[in-house]
């Protein structure tokens, strides 16, 4: 099936220093979010208890954060579920996550314990019996969480230098800088979108990145070895025109990929519920970033690479001297 017509020729060469131009001040300014506002950890990494109910009875949320602060059990959060709202500003079904005990205290579970009954005590003394129905309770130490934002980092981190080690065996250190350079772009990028749009980072969103990863190498190396190929096939071609050739011709297979993903997740963030739904939204802004930068970010470092070596070839190259007049 052929998304583009055979035979078009877009000049993205042409334009990569707008492109790239634009994807240096989105990652600006993704850098900068992560330091303000800032990562917010779920429960997986900052450690806590975590409460999901569902209420029987029309109650205001802020009826209910009033309830769990007079409590004054540290930290608290009350959030709604944003696939399950009922009319006006009422909430079906809720999440109330306490922060841990201090790391390092013995009864750290015991007192995750303590903390979730006098939270259903409190709701049961305010709202009376029955008007809410406990579905979920969920305890992390604080030492556990930071064991997990740890060992995340480091699946990421692991992640990227076995595909920089991978792609320069299979390529070239050139197209493997490329590579690498892309997914930093688009895994920063995702974090960012997280932060400014609010949500957590927790266990599923780590595992969407993983998976952005393994989507957007997968693009590029498609590329990759077209352009490989091209070395042998359009060897008579500069090596810019080449790249170009290379983009255009998997461009409809790089369209037709990236937009079935897409609409796959944007219907599993439209329905899929809470439990899937930050899963759900961080591929959908991987999955356009991930495509963005195939086509422009790792093309376009192995042009410049490709430009430096050039130029050095050409300063190192020797000077003929003058044939001497007879």
């Amino acid at each position: 099936m052929e998304f583009i017509r055979p035979g078009i020729k877009l000049d993205f060469v042409g334009t990569r220093i707008y492109a790239v131009l634009l994807s240096g001040l989105l990652f600006a300014g993704s850098l900068v979010s992560l330091e303000w506002p800032g990562i917010r950890w779920g429960i997986d990494f900052a450690g806590g208890t975590e409460i999901h109910l569902r209420l029987n009875k029309d109650i205001h949320i802020d009826q209910l954060r009033r309830a769990v602060d007079s409590l004054h059990l540290g930290e608290a959060q009350v959030q709604a579920f944003e696939t399950a709202q009922m009319e006006g500003s009422e909430q079906n079904e809720l999440m109330i996550r306490l922060a841990a005990a201090l790391e390092g205290s013995a009864d750290e579970s015991d007192q995750s314990g303590r903390n979730a009954e006098l939270v259903g005590e409190k709701l049961k003394q305010e709202f009376g019996e029955g008007s809410y129905e406990i579905l979920e309770t969920n305890f992390v130490g604080p030492r556990v969480g930071k064991d997990l934002r740890i060992k995340g980092i480091e699946a990421m981190g692991y992640t990227l230098l076995g595909m920089l080690l991978y792609i320069s065996f299979r390529y070239e250190f050139r197209f493997a800088l490329g590579a690498i350079l892309a997914l930093l772009h688009d895994g920063v990028i995702t974090m960012a979108a997280l932060i400014i749009t609010g949500r957590e980072f927790n266990l599923s969103t780590i595992a969407a990145i993983l998976t952005i990863l393994g989507f957007s190498i997968n693009d590029t190396i498609v590329i990759f070895d077209r352009i490989r190929e091209g070395t042998k096939r359009l060897r008579r071609l500069p090596f810019h025109e080449m790249i170009n050739t290379a983009l255009n011709e998997t461009l409809s297979r790089t369209l037709l990929t990236s937009l079935t993903v897409f609409i796959t997740v944007f219907f599993l963030w439209l329905l899929g519920g809470g439990v899937i739904h930050d899963f759900s939204f961080a591929m959908m802004v991987g999955v356009v970033t991930g495509t963005w930068s195939t086509i422009y970010i790792a093309s376009a470092f192995v042009i410049w690479w490709e430009d430096i070596r050039a130029r050095r070839r050409t300063t190192a190259a020797p000077v003929k001297p003058a044939a001497k007049e007879t």
